[in-house]
């Protein structure tokens, strides 16, 4: 029995260790995640190849090999196929893409739009950042920053006979929605359903701002034209009664010249309504100003409608501003006060 035990066990053993080498391995060459609406799984890279699934914005799957410009996966539900490599992501790009969702989270929305035409979201501004999504055309989308980022001619532009030079275009910063099918899930964040079944998971990044169409409300939008100005963020700050219903009251913040200016905003406008005659008028008008997004709206005393930015100086200054009625006043600080009267005085010529 003893001399059957000492042949069994080493055999067992080999056995276990024959079976462990010989399983089957699950290597893989790291995880990636999808970065577009929809990417299908094909079943091989050849040209008669066949769709065997879909993946989905925020899935993650395990790359196996790579060939060209494509990458074989495994899904989370355990399917292998092949995907265009441009339609996922790295790990680290991912990451920056949560940190980025998280900084702009809780920024104030400086104006509202939808996009002109299909647009790639991308993690800095500048045209060969990487792409974190591509909205389609007429998505909406919340705009909370601006930013400047060069753009050179392209090979075509400096074969037309055109001096090669740098050009700047401004960027906004978005926060906008990725749908995705029920039933999917990804990053932890709340979600807002958009059409029947769908959930909206978050995305934010930057966006070529001439490809962003301003929701402008009638009053900003004609007062922008009729003073040739391009306007970057609006605010409702209040609604004043009046017999056709209550009417909102808002301020703009715009600039003039080419894109890629230094200055977030040069001008300001405030539009009230003037009930008497029913119809809107421009009652605060400031120019030559460096201004910096964001504006962020607050109450004075007695609650009136506040606003407030910094001044894109040495000191980056911040000024507020304060409408009482029909009436837009700078509030300074007490100290600010007295320097300016001191500095005034000082200045005034003596008597002859």
């Amino acid at each position: 029995m003893k001399r059957k035990l000492l042949i069994a066990v080493p055999l067992l053993c080999l056995v276990i260790f024959f079976a462990w080498m010989f399983r089957p391995k699950r290597e893989t060459q790291g995880e990636a995640f999808v970065n577009e609406k929809v990417a299908p799984v094909l079943s091989g890279i050849a040209q008669v190849r066949q769709q065997v699934g879909v993946l989905h914005y925020g899935e993650r799957v395990e790359v196996l090999s790579k060939r060209n410009e494509y990458m074989k996966v495994r899904t989370s539900s355990g399917s292998v196929g092949w995907v265009d490599s441009r339609q996922l992501m790295e790990p680290a790009l991912w990451q920056r893409s949560i940190k980025l969702l998280e900084q702009v989270r809780n920024m104030p929305v400086q104006a509202r739009g939808r996009t002109k035409v299909s647009t790639n979201l991308r993690v800095l501004p500048g045209r060969t950042e990487p792409r974190l999504y591509q909205f389609a055309r007429n998505v909406p989308v919340e705009i909370v920053g601006r930013g400047v980022a060069e753009w050179m001619q392209t090979t075509d532009e400096k074969d037309s006979g055109e001096p090669l030079e740098t050009k700047k275009e401004d960027w906004f910063l978005v926060r906008g929605i990725a749908t995705r099918p029920p039933g999917e899930s990804s990053r932890a964040a709340e979600t807002t359903t958009t059409e029947p079944g769908d959930q909206s998971v978050p995305v934010a990044g930057w966006v070529v701002a001439r490809f962003i169409e301003l929701d402008l409300p009638d009053p900003v939008r004609e007062g922008t034209a009729s003073a040739n100005i391009r306007p970057l963020a609006w605010f409702e700050l209040n609604r004043v009664p009046d017999p056709s219903g209550d009417k909102p009251q808002y301020l703009l913040a715009a600039t003039r010249g080419p894109e890629g200016q230094p200055c977030d905003f040069t001008a300001l406008r405030v539009y009230t309504w003037f009930a008497k005659r029913s119809r809107y008028e421009t009652a605060f008008i400031e120019n030559k100003l460096c201004g910096q997004l964001p504006i962020r709206l607050g109450k004075g005393p007695k609650d009136e409608p506040e606003f407030h930015f910094h001044v894109m100086d040495r000191n980056k200054e911040e000024r507020v501003y304060r409408l009482t009625q029909t009436v837009v006043r700078r509030i300074r600080e007490p100290s600010e006060a007295k320097s300016k009267r001191v500095a005034t005085k000082r200045t005034k010529p003596a008597p002859r």
